[in-house]
């Protein structure tokens, strides 16, 4: 479990206490999606929230959707679910009565009339739990008298008809980026709105992968705003239903229409399969020299250190010593499958000499964030495989590298980048959130050292959108603005980067505006962009190349990549 959801409970406990909320969250069976299983025991452990099971004792419809739709969707789902399997799967059904066993929850039990409809006496008794807010998990849109039973209303998870989730449509037309994902909708009295809507990448390939990445992003959005009841309480304006049906569709899916779907996914699996098999995608970097970044690429004025064919290079941070430039890079070898630092010179021409390990250990290395501070020269690894962030003093620069400290441990952290800003030290991670993807949520912790401790900024997480979260390189300064390069994966992950303005950076807000993008089309053969970085002297950034697998040559085919490869879909 991540650190995260503790520190930020310990920061509201460190304030004067605030009035727990008083939450009721509505089960209609005992069997729960994991996402929910979760959920619930993150609310029922949560200091600032006083929650009640309410239990539909005599549902009896079993798993949402798993008898209803066509029967060529519900094969095709089930095999899909089967050969992804995820990790950790939000769908994959537990009995919520295994958390009583570690802890005490009250529950009240409930009896149904008809579906979601409940009998006037435990419409009494629900009231008489004098609760702020009902917090709804069942399969279907909840009744309207249970948003008079609660000051604040009802909350409720929906997606669309059970039988065909809406996410399915997102890949029947081929929506790189999330249209018709789960929502969480607010009812009170006669007037509705989206509290919040899903959104990132579409798995192409996959629904499983698809809704698995949308349910377990529900939950944590959900622990989040819950757990600030303050926020909750004085939210009294409903806005208009304007866009609580913004994507609704009435479309129906017959065996018939859902078999030419299943020719274009073939099709289109297919086609994925055999690029996989004659390609391979490898990361090289890009060096150029300052100032001008659009008019030296305009004239090509760029080096391009390409790795060989094993493996690939990535993550490029510069940094100046003693009137000498070194770049340092992941470098990841196919066979090994994990990551190591290397480094090379780059020369006042931009030639750049072998490059030579400089830090190894048995778990993957990336993303080598560098810094100095009271005369000595640090790196922060990515070190996310061995669940920690760790910080590296060059022993002997820039060949020795000892390890100097642990910065957090249990935590997936991804891409960590520090900024001294303030008389203030800022961690700026991703992918720390249970269940998060690094792509989507960035958050943000702040010390008055670079050893720590840590505090979590009470905003975590500070983004949340797959087009700007993930960090890619250092912040810096640009005609008195503070830039942080963010990566944009909507396409894709390592798609593009963005450059923000930060606007505000206290303890206690956070806001940037995106200013540009940075693409790959501005590199001959570019398929993508993630890490973006730069000293007095040279800028370099990390370029995705296309190339054969087994050494062919087909005329250039980097150049012609987009052109010939553009219906071909990642996974």
């Amino acid at each position: 479990m991540s650190q995260l959801y503790n520190v930020v409970d310990a920061a509201s406990r460190s304030q004067s206490p605030p009035v727990p909320l008083k939450l009721g969250v509505v089960l209609d069976s005992s069997p729960v999606p994991g996402w929910i299983y979760h959920l619930v025991e993150k609310l029922t452990s949560c200091s600032a929230i006083e929650a009640l099971l309410l239990v539909l004792e005599n549902d009896s419809k079993g798993t949402a959707g798993s008898d209803r739709g066509p029967v060529l969707f519900r094969s095709w789902a089930a095999l899909d679910r089967w050969v992804r399997q995820p990790e950790t799967d939000a769908l994959r059904s537990r009995d919520w009565r295994l958390l009583s066993r570690s802890r005490s929850i009250p529950v009240l039990l409930l009896q149904t009339r008809e579906t979601t409809h409940l009998l006037d006496g435990d419409i009494a008794r629900i009231k008489a739990a004098n609760l702020d807010l009902l917090l709804y998990l069942g399969r279907d849109v909840p009744g309207a008298e249970l948003s008079e039973c609660a000051s604040l209303g009802v909350w409720s998870v929906q997606n669309g008809a059970t039988e065909v989730p809406d996410q399915f449509w997102d890949i029947y037309e081929g929506n790189p980026f999330t249209l018709y994902g789960p929502r969480i909708i607010e009812q009170k009295q006669s007037r509705a709105r989206v509290v919040y809507r899903s959104s990132g990448t579409t798995y192409l390939l996959s629904l499983a992968l698809t809704q698995n990445a949308a349910y377990w992003e529900i939950a944590r959005v959900l622990v989040t705003q819950l757990s600030d009841a303050e926020r909750l309480r004085t939210e009294v304006q409903l806005r208009a239903e304007a866009d609580a049906n913004q994507h609704e569709t009435s479309r129906t899916l017959s065996n018939l229409r859902m078999a030419r779907f299943l020719v274009q996914w073939t099709m289109r699996t297919l086609g994925h399969e055999l690029m996989k098999r004659l390609f391979r995608e490898q990361w090289s970097i890009v060096i150029q020299a300052k100032p001008d970044m659009q008019k030296m690429i305009a004239d090509h004025g760029f080096k391009i250190v390409r790795p060989p064919r094993d493996r690939f290079y990535a993550d490029p941070f510069l940094i100046e010593r003693n009137g000498r430039n070194y770049l340092f890079f992941e470098d990841y070898k196919y066979s090994s499958q994990k990551g190591l630092i290397s480094c090379c010179e780059v020369d006042s021409e931009g030639n750049y000499s072998k490059p030579r390990m400089v830090l190894e250990r048995k778990y993957h290395l990336s993303y080598p964030f560098l810094f100095t501070w009271q005369g000595e020269i640090y790196m922060i690894p990515e070190t996310r495989d061995n669940g920690t962030i760790e910080m590296y003093r060059a022993s002997d620069f820039p060949y020795s590298w000892v390890h100097e400290a642990v910065l957090m441990s249990n935590v997936a952290a991804t891409d960590s980048t520090l900024l001294y800003h303030h008389d203030k030290w800022w961690l700026f991670t991703a992918g720390v959130l249970d269940h998060s993807l690094p792509e989507k949520t960035l958050c943000l912790f702040f010390a008055d050292s670079p050893w720590g401790p840590w505090l979590a900024h009470p905003k975590n997480p500070i983004v949340s959108d797959v087009c700007h979260a993930r960090p890619a390189g250092c912040l810096y300064f640009e005609d008195g603005q503070l830039i942080r390069p963010g990566q944009d994966c909507s396409k894709g992950y390592g798609y593009a980067v963005g450059l923000h303005r930060v606007d505000v950076l206290s303890e206690t807000d956070y806001q940037e505006t995106l200013l540009a993008s940075i693409t790959p089309d501005l590199i001959p053969g570019g398929r993508g962009i993630h890490t973006l970085n730069q000293n007095a002297r040279y800028r370099a950034m990390d370029c995705k190349f296309l190339i054969s697998r087994f050494g062919l040559s087909f005329g250039s085919v980097d150049q012609r990549s987009k052109a010939e490869f553009r219906h071909l879909v990642r996974i």
